[in-house]
């Protein structure tokens, strides 16, 4: 799976956002707000990846973290983004 469109990621008001640009407008006419965590699986989704990929780097990404809570944190990402049509299957 993959993002779907071209995003432009920034940080607006202490938050992450990511506007469609190009292409993608005509289709995602909106923003996604996300965390830091957020922002690191979406930046992970620009590149065609799996679930168990996306868990792997970001168990890598934070040791301090639990298996079961990366799996946790990139279901629930993913899932929205799903939810709202930015992710390839």
């Amino acid at each position: 799976m993959k993002l779907k469109y071209n995003f432009v990621t920034n940080e607006v008001a202490d938050k992450i956002v990511a506007v469609a640009v190009g292409g993608g407008l005509d289709h995602f006419n909106g923003f996604i707000k996300m965390n830091d965590i957020g922002a690191e699986i979406f930046e992970i989704l620009k590149n065609d990846v799996t679930i168990d990929e996306i868990v792997d780097k970001m168990c890598e990404k934070h040791p301090e973290s639990t298996r079961e809570e990366a799996v946790e944190a990139v279901t629930g990402f993913v899932g929205e983004l799903k939810k709202n049509g930015v992710v390839t299957e």
